[in-house]
């Protein structure tokens, strides 16, 4: 098996992430609203469908078109590479100019912690409270390639998960949420990493992110939720079942405490295969696009850029005019001077 090289983990993380929330696009929110729209699980990026056949915020948006997951991404991700690092003010300015760029108060599925907490920023709010409310899972969806920035160290990854969500996430289960998806991701770009490390990795983020987060009223433990999840779905039940179990017990919706667990497992589900994760994702039904973006941007990392169809990248970057690998080289290059420890 060849050597998977650093900025094939780093590429393969932005573009599984894009991919995810492209191919995510159809999702219904059920695994059997899905059966109905679409008979069988789709096995390239489709054309969501019309209002009202399709009652979802995505309905009538092109095939391969992006949402907010990934261009949140992109704009944190811009953020590092503008200012030479990852500060609070530089990902509220970034969140604020795509914001500004994209008329984002009228894009449908822009969530209601990011509209809330950027309409504060405009007005001049302090990006350290500007989120305190906000409990959603924005910050999960963006965080991945933030990951790089504390690569391997787990606490340094949490930390810098932190200051990428607190402009418009700081409640203590977005922290958790993001440092897990975060310390997910630099656990599989490790190399010789296992799923149970993975897995093992995200709990511990969960753990270590809450705490620097707002008390929230309802923060059930994000740890012991990814644990519970993937129980779930460790056993020689159908793959159909597993899904029906995880958005019955688990919960499939934009809550943290849901995306967040459910996600975990099915990178496990998958076996850590970002096209497998990407599609099954959204397959389960819920906050689709959100969970294939964050399952595909972990999966790329652990297994690389080479494990995504180079087909459906292209259709991504040609239907939104954007370059991912470019994105991706300018990144790298610039975590490269932030964190030595970056190599292969």
């Amino acid at each position: 098996m060849n050597k998977i090289t650093m900025f094939s983990r780093v590429y393969g993380c932005i573009a599984g992430l894009a991919l995810g929330d492209a191919y995510g696009i159809i999702g219904q929110f059920s695994l059997d609203a899905n059966k109905q729209m679409w008979g069988s699980m789709p096995k390239d990026l489709m054309e969501p469908k019309k209002f009202p056949e399709d009652p979802t915020v995505h309905a009538g948006m092109k095939r391969g078109e992006i949402t907010d997951d990934t261009m949140a991404m992109m704009a944190i991700v811009s953020s590092v590479i503008k200012y030479g690092d990852l500060t609070l003010d530089g990902v509220a300015n970034g969140l604020v100019k795509w914001i500004e760029e994209t008329d984002g108060f009228n894009l449908p599925w822009v969530g209601p912690s990011t509209q809330r907490a950027i309409r504060s920023l405009m007005e001049g709010g302090d990006p350290k409270t500007t989120g305190s409310h906000g409990t959603t899972n924005g910050s999960s969806m963006r965080v991945a390639p933030i990951a790089f920035l504390g690569y391997p160290d787990i606490k340094k990854v949490s930390e810098y998960a932190v200051i990428s969500a607190k402009p418009t996430h700081g409640s203590c289960t977005a922290t958790s949420g993001a440092s897990a998806i975060a310390c997910a991701t630099a656990c599989a770009a490790v190399t010789g990493s296992e799923l149970e490390d993975i897995v093992f990795a995200a709990m511990k983020g969960a753990d270590i992110g809450e705490v620097y987060g707002v008390p929230y009223y309802q923060n059930p433990s994000i740890a012991r939720r990814i644990e519970w999840a993937v129980d779930l779905i460790s056993n020689d039940k159908s793959d159909e079942d597993k899904l029906k179990d995880i958005y019955d017990f688990i919960g499939t919706s934009m809550l943290t405490h849901e995306t967040v667990p459910a996600a975990i497992a099915y990178v496990v589900m998958a076996k850590g295969d970002p096209m497998e994760a990407i599609k099954i994702s959204t397959w389960g039904g819920g906050d689709c696009d959100t969970l294939a973006a964050i399952t595909g941007a972990i999966c790329g990392a652990y297994r690389g850029v080479e494990a995504l169809s180079i087909d459906m990248l292209e259709t991504v970057d040609a239907v939104n005019n954007i370059d991912l690998e470019l994105i991706s080289k300018r990144y790298y290059e610039v975590v490269q001077n932030i964190n030595p420890k970056l190599i292969d």
